[in-house]
Protein backbone atom coordinates (compact mmCIF):
# COMPACT_ATOMS: atom_id res chain seq x y z
CA UNK A 1 0.00 0.00 0.00
CA UNK A 2 2.89 2.35 0.77
CA UNK A 3 4.36 1.74 -2.68
CA UNK A 4 0.96 2.45 -4.25
CA UNK A 5 0.69 5.71 -2.31
CA UNK A 6 4.13 6.79 -3.54
CA UNK A 7 3.14 5.90 -7.10
CA UNK A 8 -0.03 8.00 -6.80
CA UNK A 9 1.92 11.02 -5.52
CA UNK A 10 4.57 10.58 -8.21
CA UNK A 11 2.03 10.46 -11.03
CA UNK A 12 0.04 13.35 -9.51
CA UNK A 13 3.25 15.39 -9.39
CA UNK A 14 4.05 14.41 -12.98
CA UNK A 15 0.73 15.61 -14.39
CA UNK A 16 0.74 18.82 -12.27
CA UNK A 17 4.31 19.51 -13.45
CA UNK A 18 3.10 19.00 -17.02
CA UNK A 19 0.26 21.46 -16.48
CA UNK A 20 2.73 24.03 -15.18
CA UNK A 21 5.08 23.41 -18.09
CA UNK A 22 2.39 23.62 -20.78
CA UNK A 23 -0.49 25.69 -19.40
CA UNK A 24 1.31 28.35 -17.35
CA UNK A 25 1.78 30.16 -20.64
CA UNK A 26 -1.97 30.76 -20.52
CA UNK A 27 -1.54 33.01 -17.51
CA UNK A 28 1.64 34.86 -18.39
CA UNK A 29 2.58 34.05 -21.99
CA UNK A 30 1.07 37.27 -23.31
CA UNK A 31 2.86 39.43 -20.73
CA UNK A 32 6.20 37.77 -21.48
CA UNK A 33 5.50 38.03 -25.22
CA UNK A 34 4.84 41.75 -24.88
CA UNK A 35 8.10 42.17 -22.90
CA UNK A 36 6.23 43.50 -19.86
CA UNK A 37 7.42 40.81 -17.45
CA UNK A 38 10.53 38.65 -17.52
CA UNK A 39 10.17 34.88 -17.51
CA UNK A 40 11.26 34.68 -13.84
CA UNK A 41 8.84 37.42 -12.76
CA UNK A 42 6.03 35.65 -14.59
CA UNK A 43 6.68 32.24 -13.04
CA UNK A 44 6.91 33.70 -9.52
CA UNK A 45 3.54 35.43 -9.96
CA UNK A 46 2.06 32.20 -11.29
CA UNK A 47 3.30 30.24 -8.26
CA UNK A 48 1.69 32.62 -5.74
CA UNK A 49 -1.72 32.99 -7.36
CA UNK A 50 -2.07 29.38 -8.50
CA UNK A 51 -1.59 28.30 -4.89
CA UNK A 52 -4.26 30.72 -3.67
CA UNK A 53 -6.73 29.69 -6.38
CA UNK A 54 -6.18 25.96 -5.83
CA UNK A 55 -6.61 26.23 -2.06
CA UNK A 56 -9.71 28.44 -2.08
CA UNK A 57 -11.63 27.25 -5.14
CA UNK A 58 -10.05 24.07 -6.52
CA UNK A 59 -12.44 21.68 -4.74
CA UNK A 60 -15.32 22.55 -7.10
CA UNK A 61 -13.68 21.23 -10.24
CA UNK A 62 -11.95 18.38 -8.34
CA UNK A 63 -15.40 17.06 -7.50
CA UNK A 64 -16.46 17.08 -11.16
CA UNK A 65 -13.26 15.45 -12.44
CA UNK A 66 -13.03 12.89 -9.62
CA UNK A 67 -16.68 11.93 -9.19
CA UNK A 68 -18.75 13.58 -11.89
CA UNK A 69 -17.69 11.49 -14.90
CA UNK A 70 -17.50 8.00 -13.39
CA UNK A 71 -19.86 7.22 -10.46
CA UNK A 72 -18.28 7.27 -7.01
CA UNK A 73 -16.78 3.93 -6.02
CA UNK A 74 -15.55 2.95 -9.50
CA UNK A 75 -12.38 5.05 -9.56
CA UNK A 76 -9.66 3.22 -7.59
CA UNK A 77 -6.10 4.39 -6.97
CA UNK A 78 -4.81 2.08 -9.70
CA UNK A 79 -7.27 3.54 -12.21
CA UNK A 80 -6.44 7.10 -11.09
CA UNK A 81 -2.78 6.39 -11.83
CA UNK A 82 -3.67 5.14 -15.33
CA UNK A 83 -5.85 8.19 -16.08
CA UNK A 84 -3.14 10.60 -14.93
CA UNK A 85 -0.39 8.76 -16.79
CA UNK A 86 -2.41 8.75 -20.01
CA UNK A 87 -2.86 12.51 -19.79
CA UNK A 88 0.73 13.17 -18.75
CA UNK A 89 2.29 11.22 -21.61
CA UNK A 90 0.37 13.18 -24.24
CA UNK A 91 0.90 16.59 -22.62
CA UNK A 92 4.64 15.92 -22.34
CA UNK A 93 4.80 15.20 -26.08
CA UNK A 94 2.86 18.39 -26.84
CA UNK A 95 5.05 20.47 -24.52
CA UNK A 96 8.22 19.25 -26.22
CA UNK A 97 6.71 20.41 -29.52
CA UNK A 98 5.79 23.80 -27.98
CA UNK A 99 2.09 23.16 -28.66
CA UNK A 100 -0.40 24.59 -26.09
CA UNK A 101 -2.80 21.65 -25.87
CA UNK A 102 -5.55 21.26 -23.29
CA UNK A 103 -4.51 19.40 -20.16
CA UNK A 104 -8.17 19.48 -19.16
CA UNK A 105 -9.09 17.50 -22.24
CA UNK A 106 -6.23 15.08 -21.63
CA UNK A 107 -7.36 14.36 -18.06
CA UNK A 108 -11.02 13.99 -19.04
CA UNK A 109 -9.94 11.68 -21.85
CA UNK A 110 -7.88 9.62 -19.40
CA UNK A 111 -10.79 9.29 -16.97
CA UNK A 112 -13.20 8.37 -19.79
CA UNK A 113 -10.65 5.83 -21.05
CA UNK A 114 -10.45 3.97 -17.72
CA UNK A 115 -14.23 4.18 -17.42
CA UNK A 116 -14.60 2.46 -20.78
CA UNK A 117 -11.97 -0.13 -19.80
CA UNK A 118 -13.89 -1.22 -16.68
CA UNK A 119 -17.35 -0.81 -18.29
CA UNK A 120 -18.33 1.87 -15.77
CA UNK A 121 -21.53 3.82 -16.48
CA UNK A 122 -20.26 7.16 -17.79
CA UNK A 123 -22.23 10.27 -16.86
CA UNK A 124 -22.93 11.52 -20.37
CA UNK A 125 -24.92 14.55 -19.23
CA UNK A 126 -21.88 15.87 -17.34
CA UNK A 127 -19.59 15.07 -20.27
CA UNK A 128 -21.93 16.94 -22.62
CA UNK A 129 -21.81 20.03 -20.37
CA UNK A 130 -18.02 19.84 -20.22
CA UNK A 131 -17.75 19.53 -24.01
CA UNK A 132 -20.09 22.49 -24.45
CA UNK A 133 -17.93 24.56 -22.10
CA UNK A 134 -14.85 23.62 -24.13
CA UNK A 135 -16.49 25.04 -27.26
CA UNK A 136 -17.91 28.17 -25.65
CA UNK A 137 -14.93 29.24 -23.52
CA UNK A 138 -12.60 30.32 -26.39
CA UNK A 139 -15.49 32.02 -28.18
CA UNK A 140 -16.46 33.97 -25.05
CA UNK A 141 -12.80 34.77 -24.36
CA UNK A 142 -12.31 36.09 -27.91
CA UNK A 143 -15.38 38.35 -27.68
CA UNK A 144 -14.64 39.72 -24.20
CA UNK A 145 -10.96 40.27 -25.04
CA UNK A 146 -11.83 42.22 -28.20
CA UNK A 147 -14.29 44.43 -26.26
CA UNK A 148 -11.78 45.03 -23.46
CA UNK A 149 -9.12 46.01 -25.99
CA UNK A 150 -11.41 48.62 -27.53
CA UNK A 151 -12.38 50.05 -24.11
CA UNK A 152 -8.87 50.23 -22.66
CA UNK A 153 -7.44 51.46 -25.94
CA UNK A 154 -9.68 54.53 -25.70
CA UNK A 155 -8.65 55.13 -22.08
CA UNK A 156 -4.95 54.93 -22.93
CA UNK A 157 -5.35 57.29 -25.88
CA UNK A 158 -6.67 59.96 -23.51
CA UNK A 159 -3.65 59.72 -21.21
CA UNK A 160 -0.82 62.13 -22.00
CA UNK A 161 1.88 61.18 -19.47
CA UNK A 162 4.21 58.52 -20.90
CA UNK A 163 5.31 57.55 -17.39
CA UNK A 164 1.72 57.00 -16.25
CA UNK A 165 1.00 54.96 -19.35
CA UNK A 166 4.02 52.70 -18.77
CA UNK A 167 3.07 52.25 -15.12
CA UNK A 168 -0.49 51.38 -16.11
CA UNK A 169 0.81 48.87 -18.64
CA UNK A 170 2.75 47.00 -15.97
CA UNK A 171 -0.11 47.00 -13.48
CA UNK A 172 -2.52 45.75 -16.12
CA UNK A 173 -0.12 42.94 -16.99
CA UNK A 174 0.30 41.93 -13.36
CA UNK A 175 -3.45 42.16 -12.65
CA UNK A 176 -4.45 40.24 -15.77
CA UNK A 177 -1.84 37.54 -15.30
CA UNK A 178 -2.58 37.19 -11.58
CA UNK A 179 -6.30 36.88 -12.21
CA UNK A 180 -5.65 34.24 -14.84
CA UNK A 181 -3.23 32.40 -12.55
CA UNK A 182 -5.83 32.37 -9.75
CA UNK A 183 -8.37 30.81 -12.10
CA UNK A 184 -5.65 28.53 -13.37
CA UNK A 185 -5.20 27.19 -9.83
CA UNK A 186 -8.93 26.94 -9.23
CA UNK A 187 -9.58 25.02 -12.45
CA UNK A 188 -6.44 23.37 -13.82
CA UNK A 189 -4.95 22.04 -10.56
CA UNK A 190 -8.14 19.98 -10.21
CA UNK A 191 -7.17 18.19 -13.41
CA UNK A 192 -4.03 16.88 -11.73
CA UNK A 193 -5.62 16.05 -8.40
CA UNK A 194 -9.27 15.32 -9.23
CA UNK A 195 -8.79 11.61 -9.98
CA UNK A 196 -6.86 10.92 -6.76
CA UNK A 197 -9.38 12.95 -4.75
CA UNK A 198 -12.16 10.93 -6.41
CA UNK A 199 -10.34 7.73 -5.43
CA UNK A 200 -10.38 8.88 -1.80
CA UNK A 201 -6.61 9.16 -1.46
CA UNK A 202 -6.35 12.79 -0.33
CA UNK A 203 -8.72 15.54 0.77
CA UNK A 204 -9.29 18.49 -1.60
CA UNK A 205 -7.45 21.25 0.33
CA UNK A 206 -4.24 19.27 0.67
CA UNK A 207 -4.59 18.10 -2.93
CA UNK A 208 -4.79 21.74 -3.99
CA UNK A 209 -1.57 22.68 -2.19
CA UNK A 210 0.30 19.63 -3.53
CA UNK A 211 -0.92 20.23 -7.07
CA UNK A 212 -0.18 23.95 -6.99
CA UNK A 213 3.41 23.51 -5.79
CA UNK A 214 4.04 20.80 -8.39
CA UNK A 215 2.54 23.02 -11.08
CA UNK A 216 4.71 25.97 -10.06
CA UNK A 217 7.82 23.83 -10.44
CA UNK A 218 6.72 22.83 -13.94
CA UNK A 219 6.23 26.49 -14.85
CA UNK A 220 9.70 27.38 -13.60
CA UNK A 221 11.57 24.52 -15.28
CA UNK A 222 9.92 23.78 -18.62
CA UNK A 223 7.34 26.37 -19.73
CA UNK A 224 9.39 28.75 -21.87
CA UNK A 225 8.69 27.09 -25.26
CA UNK A 226 4.90 27.27 -24.90
CA UNK A 227 5.06 30.81 -23.48
CA UNK A 228 6.92 31.78 -26.64
CA UNK A 229 4.21 30.19 -28.84
CA UNK A 230 1.32 31.89 -27.00
CA UNK A 231 3.07 35.24 -26.54
CA UNK A 232 4.78 35.72 -29.90
CA UNK A 233 3.69 33.31 -32.64
CA UNK A 234 -0.11 33.64 -32.79
CA UNK A 235 -0.26 37.39 -33.36
CA UNK A 236 1.69 40.55 -32.51
CA UNK A 237 0.89 41.68 -28.95
CA UNK A 238 1.29 45.03 -27.26
CA UNK A 239 0.68 45.82 -23.57
CA UNK A 240 -3.05 46.60 -23.94
CA UNK A 241 -3.76 43.66 -26.24
CA UNK A 242 -1.82 41.37 -23.86
CA UNK A 243 -3.91 42.55 -20.92
CA UNK A 244 -7.18 42.23 -22.85
CA UNK A 245 -6.35 38.66 -23.90
CA UNK A 246 -5.39 37.69 -20.35
CA UNK A 247 -8.40 39.26 -18.67
CA UNK A 248 -10.93 38.13 -21.27
CA UNK A 249 -9.77 34.53 -21.05
CA UNK A 250 -9.71 34.68 -17.24
CA UNK A 251 -13.33 35.83 -17.19
CA UNK A 252 -14.32 32.89 -19.38
CA UNK A 253 -12.54 30.45 -17.03
CA UNK A 254 -14.10 32.18 -13.98
CA UNK A 255 -17.56 31.46 -15.33
CA UNK A 256 -16.64 27.78 -15.66
CA UNK A 257 -15.23 27.74 -12.11
CA UNK A 258 -18.55 28.94 -10.74
CA UNK A 259 -20.28 26.04 -12.50
CA UNK A 260 -17.58 23.56 -11.43
CA UNK A 261 -16.76 22.73 -15.04
CA UNK A 262 -13.19 21.74 -16.01
CA UNK A 263 -12.53 23.97 -19.00
CA UNK A 264 -9.27 24.56 -20.82
CA UNK A 265 -7.32 27.70 -20.02
CA UNK A 266 -5.32 26.87 -23.17
CA UNK A 267 -8.43 27.23 -25.30
CA UNK A 268 -9.50 30.35 -23.44
CA UNK A 269 -6.19 32.21 -23.82
CA UNK A 270 -5.84 31.24 -27.48
CA UNK A 271 -9.39 32.52 -28.03
CA UNK A 272 -8.46 35.74 -26.21
CA UNK A 273 -5.31 36.24 -28.28
CA UNK A 274 -7.27 35.60 -31.49
CA UNK A 275 -9.91 38.12 -30.38
CA UNK A 276 -7.42 40.94 -29.83
CA UNK A 277 -5.54 39.97 -32.99
CA UNK A 278 -8.70 40.53 -35.01
CA UNK A 279 -9.62 43.68 -33.02
CA UNK A 280 -6.24 45.29 -33.64
CA UNK A 281 -6.23 44.40 -37.32
CA UNK A 282 -2.94 42.52 -36.87
CA UNK A 283 -4.54 39.31 -38.04
CA UNK A 284 -3.60 35.84 -36.81
CA UNK A 285 -1.12 33.17 -37.84
CA UNK A 286 -3.48 30.66 -39.40
CA UNK A 287 -0.89 27.89 -39.62
CA UNK A 288 -0.24 28.08 -35.87
CA UNK A 289 -4.00 28.16 -35.15
CA UNK A 290 -4.51 25.05 -37.30
CA UNK A 291 -1.83 23.20 -35.34
CA UNK A 292 -3.39 24.29 -32.04
CA UNK A 293 -6.92 23.26 -33.06
CA UNK A 294 -5.60 19.91 -34.26
CA UNK A 295 -4.07 19.44 -30.80
CA UNK A 296 -7.42 20.24 -29.17
CA UNK A 297 -9.26 17.66 -31.26
CA UNK A 298 -6.56 15.00 -30.94
CA UNK A 299 -5.98 15.41 -27.19
CA UNK A 300 -9.07 13.74 -25.63
CA UNK A 301 -9.10 10.97 -28.25
CA UNK A 302 -5.39 10.28 -27.81
CA UNK A 303 -5.71 10.27 -24.01
CA UNK A 304 -8.57 7.74 -24.22
CA UNK A 305 -6.47 5.49 -26.46
CA UNK A 306 -3.42 5.77 -24.18
CA UNK A 307 -5.55 5.03 -21.09
CA UNK A 308 -7.02 1.91 -22.72
CA UNK A 309 -3.53 0.77 -23.73
CA UNK A 310 -2.12 1.35 -20.25
CA UNK A 311 -5.07 -0.52 -18.70
CA UNK A 312 -4.30 -3.56 -20.85
CA UNK A 313 -0.59 -3.35 -20.01
CA UNK A 314 -1.26 -3.01 -16.27
CA UNK A 315 -3.70 -5.93 -16.42
CA UNK A 316 -1.20 -8.10 -18.30
CA UNK A 317 1.52 -7.26 -15.77
CA UNK A 318 -0.78 -8.21 -12.87
CA UNK A 319 -1.05 -4.73 -11.35
CA UNK A 320 -4.85 -4.67 -11.61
Amino acid sequence: MEALAMAVLAVGFYIAWNIGANDSANAMGTAVGANILTFKQATLTIAVFVLVGAYLEGYKVMKTVGRGIIPEGYLTLHLAIIALLAAGVWVTIATIKGLPVSTTQAIIGGVVGVGIAINAPLKWYTLTKIAGAWILSPVIAAFVSAVLYKIYGKIINRMKSIRNIELLYKWLAVMGGSYMAFNFGANEVANATGPIVGAGFIEPKMAGIFGALSLALGALTFSYAVMHTVGKEITSLGPISAFAAQFGSAMAVSAANILGLPVSSSQAIVGGVMGVGLATGQGINRDIIKDIIFGWVATPLTAIFIALTLFELFSFAGFL
